[in-house]
Formats: C-alpha cells, sequence, structure tokens
C-alpha cells in the first residue's frame, strides 16, 4: 500500500498534461485528459476516504458506552461509508453499460475504456 502511494506520488503531474515549458500548448484535445485525470483521482479518493469512515464508525461504537446515540451515529457513519461506495461502483457499471450499449457496431468509438476519453486529437 505505501508503495503504490509513493507510486502516485512520485508520478504526480497536473490535471492537465500541457501547457508547462516542457510540454505543448493546452488546446481543446487535453479537455479528455483532463476529465479523465479527474475520474482517475475521484475513484482512488473512494476507497481509502470510506475505509477510513469505517474505522471512525467503528471507534464511536465501540467508545459509545451504552450511548444508543453515540451507537446510532457509528452505525449511521458506516452505512454511509457503504452506500458511498456503492454509489461508485454502481455508477462505473451504469455508466459503462450504457456506453457499451449505445457504440455496438460503431467501429473505433470505444477501443479502451469509457473513462480514458479520446477525443480522437
Amino acid at each position: 500500500m505505501i508503495n503504490k502511494v509513493k507510486k502516485i506520488i512520485l508520478n504526480a503531474a497536473g490535471l492537465v498534461p500541457c501547457g508547462t515549458s516542457e510540454t505543448p500548448a493546452c488546446n481543446w484535445c487535453y479537455f479528455g485528459a483532463l476529465a479523465s485525470n479527474i475520474i482517475d483521482f475521484m475513484m482512488y479518493l473512494v476507497f481509502p476516504l470510506a475505509a477510513v469512515m469505517i474505522v471512525v464508525g467503528g471507534i464511536f461504537i465501540m467508545t459509545s458506552g451504552g450511548s444508543s446515540a453515540r451507537f446510532s451515529k457509528g452505525k449511521e457513519i458506516i452505512t454511509a461509508a457503504v452506500i458511498g461506495i456503492l454509489i461508485a461502483l454502481l455508477s462505473w457499471i451504469i455508466i459503462d453499460t450504457i456506453i457499451q450499449t449505445i457504440a455496438v457496431g460503431w467501429k473505433g468509438i470505444v477501443p479502451t475504456p469509457w473513462n480514458k476519453i479520446n477525443l480522437g486529437c
């Protein structure tokens, strides 16, 4: 896990891979790269954040000491974290299914996953 975090940090770049002294100037072709980077960032953020919230909910439950309000707050936190994970995964599946269904028979439209937006530039 730590090596994965190190790799992400070392490979970190701006949201759009353009406009610096080493890269070409930005144009509309980089809009797809921007959208792809934002989607990837959000998907990488969902699971660690949900894990932290599940732990926080567990701490609330373990330290409730008979307090029903604190116990129910812990359950609410865990439920919200699990629902958040389900929303992220189901939205991914639903969008992929819709795009694959629409793109049937259209050659070259969806050769890569839907989140890798290619504007043909």
